[in-house]
């Protein structure tokens, strides 16, 4: 196969190099995220619960894909409330993700993550949750943990966390001043704060979800650290892992692209690892399925064409739920979570044309004009053409569409259209409300023990 200079973490590296402003080459960027020395602080009591996994996992994978290392601090190893593809314990979860596990920090540390009341010097930002309230907060506020035992708190706080540390890498945020803390299941403060979650939740026993990349990798990685088995998830996607999807992807290792796999092949690797059943559909969607009885029925996707996404949710899904983020340097970490129940009409909440990337553009710029130097024209389009895509957000943006397919399920109401930056959370915003369903979704029931 032909190889691309600078390919592998060049969906990263696009916010640096893309940015009209930037004199940066692909060289300068990656020497740049090169540069971060993530480090991992937590007590080995936050590691043996459910958001503490989450959030370790979270950290060091995303931390990895981004920065090409990460480091904890940890002295205790402990199993894994999920099973996973990645290992049985923290210890093994952690170096299969690339990561170090150490027992005090490292002294080319750059920047470290608490996870806990850690007494470490140095603290860029804190995690911290409680129940489905989940976030940041800057390294003197000493506010205790709350609940540990959701994970799509501990991977949202995890994927914040990130965000956080990569914006400073970036040159886009100085440090950490202010707490940014959303509640999961009411995100916007447009909703109403006394919408209290019930103490049971269910999940549809069956799923189908579309596109496997960056953002719907972000869907997976939150179904499989929920605390059940047994769904059944149709998955579909008709593209093999490119060496740019193994930094992007959550799910994806390297040699997913040595063998030519197929995204399906990983997104089934890692949910039958979770326990639990899977089908595959390795071609494209254009809502052409004639849906039959048994059918899951809800839908998410996350894919770039909208009439793609038109067609499918008329196709006769009783929900289509998709989460769409941003491709450019400065709207990579903006999305909407859209939920678009049969009886709305798709085409109002999509426009069916798309906004075409000015490649000629993007070639003037100076990492293209430097990469065609160097490597000929091998390559250099693709570069041009690729969108933004840095991995904690996907990890972010699934853990909150997962929390709405939860919300969804448990019969109250959801937004049409929901819209966060993850630079400034809590100013997330919602458009018109849908019903609760009429008909129960649930198949697979669960409860986080606390909040």
């Amino acid at each position: 196969m032909t190889q691309i200079a600078h390919l592998g973490r060049s969906r990263i590296a696009k916010v640096l190099t893309d940015d009209t402003a930037s004199n940066k080459s692909f060289d300068d960027a990656t020497a740049t995220l090169d540069a971060v020395g993530l480090v991992i602080v937590t007590s080995g009591e936050e590691a043996a619960t459910h958001a503490g996994q989450a959030a370790i996992l979270t950290i060091v994978t995303t931390g990895v894909k981004c920065f090409g290392r990460a480091a904890v601090v940890i002295d205790n190893d402990v199993p894994l409330k999920r099973r996973l593809s990645s290992g049985e314990t923290i210890f093994e979860a952690v170096r299969a993700a690339g990561a170090e596990i150490v027992h005090s920090v490292p002294t080319d540390a750059t920047h470290i993550v608490s996870i806990g009341e850690i007494p470490t010097k140095g603290i860029y930002v804190r995690c911290w949750w409680g129940g489905w309230s989940a976030g940041v907060l800057p390294p003197w506020d000493d506010a205790p943990l709350g609940g540990s035992s959701n994970p799509l708190a501990g991977i949202f706080a995890g994927a914040l966390a990130v965000r956080e540390v990569f914006a400073n890498c970036v040159g886009r945020r100085k440090n950490v001043r202010r707490a940014s803390v959303i509640s999961l299941w009411a995100p916007s403060q447009m909703q109403s704060q006394e919408d209290v979650p019930p103490s049971r939740l269910s999940l549809p026993n069956r799923l189908w979800l579309v596109g496997l990349g960056h953002v719907g990798q972000g869907f997976l990685w939150s179904l499989a650290l929920l605390p059940l088995a047994g769904a059944h998830a149709v998955l579909q996607d008709d593209q093999l892992v490119g060496e740019e999807n193994v930094a992007t992807g959550l799910i994806t290792y390297p040699h997913d692209f040595e063998t030519s796999n197929h995204k399906t092949r990983v997104a089934m690797r890692w949910l039958e690892a979770a326990g639990w059943t899977t089908s595959i559909v390795e071609r494209r969607n254009h809502g052409d399925f004639r849906l039959d009885v048994g059918d899951p029925p809800v839908i998410l996707t996350s894919i770039d064409e909208p009439m793609a996404r038109i067609e499918m949710a008329n196709a006769g899904h009783e929900f289509l739920i998709d989460a769409g983020v941003g491709h450019g340097p400065t709207d990579f970490e903006i999305a909407q979570v859209r939920v678009v129940p049969t009886t709305v009409d798709a085409r109002t909440l999509w426009t069916a044309g798309s906004n075409r990337k000015d490649i000629e553009r993007t070639l003037q710029q100076h990492a293209y004009r430097e990469h065609a130097k160097s490597h000929g024209n091998c390559g250099t389009y693709s570069l041009a053409e690729a969108s933004v895509a840095v991995p904690f957000v996907g990890a972010a943006i699934g853990a909150l569409t997962i929390s709405q397919l939860l919300r969804l399920a448990a019969l109250r109401t959801t937004s049409q259209v929901l819209q966060i930056e993850l630079g400034a959370p809590e100013a997330a915003s919602v458009g018109v409300q849908n019903p609760g369903s009429a008909i129960g979704l649930g198949g697979v029931e669960f409860s986080f023990s606390k909040f």
